[in-house]
């Protein structure tokens, strides 16, 4: 969505000065100027943040990829045949799983 940059610039520099002078947005020509130009400075805000969210999002998915890549390391389970004709062709059961996924107490 579309907003007048001027707009969010005077309601944010109006919060700065409102810092150091408590008391300067309380003035009733300084409301109608913050009246006018709120809706613009909640869009300025609400694009600078959704920014940063994306951002941290797109970090953390790097980070788990990275996590991902460095600790997984599939379990690889390979059984005896049970005498039958088919596992004396082929061998036993194999199974590969994932760690988190496995039962400890099958290995």
């Amino acid at each position: 969505m579309e907003y007048n940059k001027f707009n969010a610039l005077i309601y944010e520099l109006i919060l700065f000065i409102d810092r150091f002078r408590p008391g300067f947005k309380n003035k009733p020509w300084i409301q109608k100027i913050l009246q006018n130009c709120r809706d613009d400075w909640a869009e300025f805000r609400t694009q600078v943040t959704m920014a940063q969210l994306d951002e941290d999002i797109a970090e953390l998915h790097a980070a788990w990829d990275r996590e991902e890549a460095e600790h997984f390391e599939p379990l690889f389970i390979e059984e005896e045949p049970d005498g039958s004709e088919a596992q004396r062709l082929l061998g036993g059961p194999m199974r590969l799983s994932a760690p988190w996924t496995s039962d400890k107490n099958e290995l």
